[in-house]
Parts: C-alpha cells; structure tokens; sequence
C-alpha cells in the first residue's frame, strides 16, 4: 500500500513538471523574448525614460532592461542624452609680452619694448548649447579677452561664435554660433529648476578637461552628489572682481577645462555651470562649485530680449559699520550696512528704504558691510525683487526692493 501511495505522488510531480516545461516552451514560440542587444521600440522606451526626455527614438539606444543589465544604467542614459550639447571653447587672444632679440632691433631699447603676441588656444573651456538657434552659455573668465571664438562639437563641427554679452560679476557669457546652414540640426541641453535640487542628489558634471593636451572635443563626464547649496564667494579685486552668489558644492571631480559645462541631475536637466574648485594643486578635489542655472537663465533671457545686458541703477548708498558709528548713534547691532543717501525718485525710496537705516540682511544673507549689499546687487538682474531687513529706531523691518535699470 505504501508502495503505491510513494509511486502516485511521483507520477503527480512528473507531470507536474512536465505541464511547467510545456510552458515554458510555449511561451517562447510565442515570441515573448527579445534578443539581448535588441532596441526597444519608441514606446517601450519612453515608458521608462526619465522624465520629460524628448521623443526621439533616435536618442535612445540602449540594452533590453529585462536582462536586468547591471552596466546600463539611468547615468548612461543622461550621459548620451546631454554630452552632444557640450561644446569646446578654443579662443585667439592678444597678450603684450617683453621681447628682446639680442641680434636685431635696437641693442638699447630692445630689452624694454613690449610687443603684442598672438596665441591661439584652441581648447580652453566648455560650453553647452541651449536652443536650436546655436546659442552656447559658458563662463566669463573662459572668453575673456577674446579676439575670436570658435566652438567644436562633439561630432568635429566647428564653428566661429559670437560673444553677445557677458555679466562679468556673476562670471556668465552668451555665445551664438555663426554660419549655421538654414537646414543644420544642432544638439542641446535642456534647463532645469536649481531652485529645486537637493543636498545628496546624484549629478554628472560634462566638459573637456585637459582639452589642450588631448585634442579631442568629447567630453568627459564625472559623478558625484550635491554636497551643500547657497554657498557665495568673491574673488578677485577692482574690475576683475567675480561675485559667486549661492553656489552650488559638488564632489563630482571638475578638473580645469571644465569650466562653463554644465552640471546635470538625473532628469537629464541642466542645473548649473561649473565654474571652479577649491584646490592647492590646482586639480579636483573633490570641492567644486557650480553657478545655479536660475540665476544663469535671468542673464540669458536678458542678453536674448534687450541684446545686452541693461546697466543697473543702485540708487542707494551705504557705509560699513564700524564701532565708532555704532557708538555715536547707540545701535542695537555692530555689523551691517548704515544708508547715508536715498534717490528721492528711485526704487529704494519707494520700497521705505531711509537715510539712518541699518541693512542687516538681504535675502536671507547675513550683511555684514557695504561690500556685501554691493555683492548682493550685481548679482541680480533688472526687475529682480529683493527682501531687505533694515534696523531702524531699534525695530527690525521688511523691505521688497526692486531693481530697475538706468534710464536713457
């Protein structure tokens, strides 16, 4: 009897395992399966694009995901998508060195005559193409004293560019490309919110670091996560002076030539532009700061509708705090910004701004001279509103100031 019960339940799993196998079979003559190289079709891919990729089936190449492929991830995916709207900047710049020729020219006066000297450096920064109509936004100090421009894309194409204006505070320069063909296509980058990013958040920073010694226009890309936002600098002096206004920190390594690509989130979205690392080697160090695309794209749209930048009206003047004053007029605070002069019929008057008043905040950052509202304005663009916090008789207030521009 037992032995009939054990031979029934082997027959059971049997066929059991048998019904599985048919199956199976069945399932692949029915053509379920896919190849593990093969493309997927348009619609298959923009269900798992990220969002708000363009659909073009041309832009999607990619494994089959449901190999569970470890290698081709969402990175890959953004990497192909932005890096052929990255450009590299060469530019030609007149420089005046001392020359001296020994055997020509005159024994005496040679070694103190100064001569210009042309150098073409053909690949100096990076930039990234923002519309179809060839406009490239990349960094001030990478064309900076240029006396031509040429952009190389990643296919080899190279054209000259245009400077059309720069804000030289804010390091921010829009390019247009010249002689494009009426039918030619051009790759670029879509802008995102840096209103929006996130501490921790994975970002790619693309550009041609070390372009000059490899001669080769593709760019490299670099990983890495948001380490810290609203950072703000000021570098340099006079008119060489650069004012970095709630920088972006990022560990992704940017090595120089990166200078004017852009940094990238998950979306595939621009969401600001590499600008420089604190290093002592010079190389990354894995602190590097990027200018937020939002206040980038107040520059550009700016340059795109008036052709230039409009000269600012400051319509207000300040003087550091310094103990003496703090003593002579009994105030409550030992840092800020005092107001000694008001235009009558500017923005700062109409907002409630008075001689006397102490400025100790403006947008959330702590003022601690007049350099740093100076730092505060030009950093912004016309018809930007401000909150400024003012001490006044010893009671805090609020302020909305909008910056207007200089009249013609």
């Amino acid at each position: 009897m037992i032995r009939k019960l054990f031979l029934l339940v082997f027959i059971s799993i049997l066929a059991g395992l048998g019904a599985g196998l048919g199956l199976g079979i069945a399932g692949l003559w029915d053509g379920d399966t896919r190849s593990d190289t093969e493309d997927l079709n348009l619609a298959d891919i923009m269900d798992l694009a990220p969002k708000g990729w363009a659909q073009n089936a041309d832009t999607f190449t990619r494994r089959n995901p449901r190999t569970n492929s470890s290698r081709h991830t969402i990175v890959v995916d953004v990497a192909r998508q932005v890096s052929p709207a990255v450009v590299s900047i060469g530019v030609t710049r007149t420089t005046y060195r001392r020359l001296y020729d020994p055997f020509g020219g005159d024994f005496f006066f040679a070694p103190y005559s100064i001569r210009p000297v042309r150098e073409n450096l053909p690949y100096l920064g990076s930039g990234f193409i923002i519309d179809d109509e060839g406009h490239i936004v990349t960094n001030w100090h990478v064309v900076e004293d240029a006396n031509e421009i040429n952009v190389t894309l990643t296919d080899h194409r190279t054209y000259p560019a245009k400077l059309l204006d720069a804000d030289t505070y804010v390091d921010i320069a829009l390019l247009k490309i010249e002689g494009l063909k009426e039918d030619e296509l051009l790759p670029y980058a879509r802008l995102g919110d840096s209103d929006d990013i996130m501490i921790g958040e994975t970002v790619l920073a693309i550009g041609n670091p070390f372009g000059p010694m490899l001669a080769d226009p593709q760019p490299s890309v670099s990983m890495g996560v948001v380490s810290a936002v609203r950072r703000s600098f000021r570098v340099g002096t006079g008119g060489n002076q650069k004012i970095y206004e709630d920088a972006i920190q990022t560990d992704a390594a940017i090595n120089p030539g990166n200078s004017g690509g852009p940094l990238i989130n998950l979306d595939g979205e621009v969401v600001g532009i590499n600008t420089f690392i604190f290093s002592r080697s010079g190389d990354s160090a894995s602190v590097g700061f990027s200018t937020p695309i939002n206040r980038a794209a107040r520059i550009v749209n700016e340059i795109k509708e008036y052709g230039e930048l409009r000269q600012m009206r400051i319509d207000f003047k300040t003087v550091s705090l310094t103990p003496y004053l703090v003593d002579i007029y009994a105030l409550s605070v030992r840092s800020g910004a005092m107001v000694y002069e008001v235009d009558r019929d500017g923005p700062a008057y109409r907002s409630g701004l008075r001689p006397g008043d102490v400025i100790v905040d403006v947008e959330g950052k702590l003022i601690r001279g007049k350099e740093d509202v100076r730092d505060q304005m030009l950093a912004r663009t016309i018809g930007e509103n401000l909150k400024i916090t003012i001490i006044r008789d010893d009671e805090r207030k609020n302020l909305n100031y909008t910056i207007q521009g200089v009249r013609r």
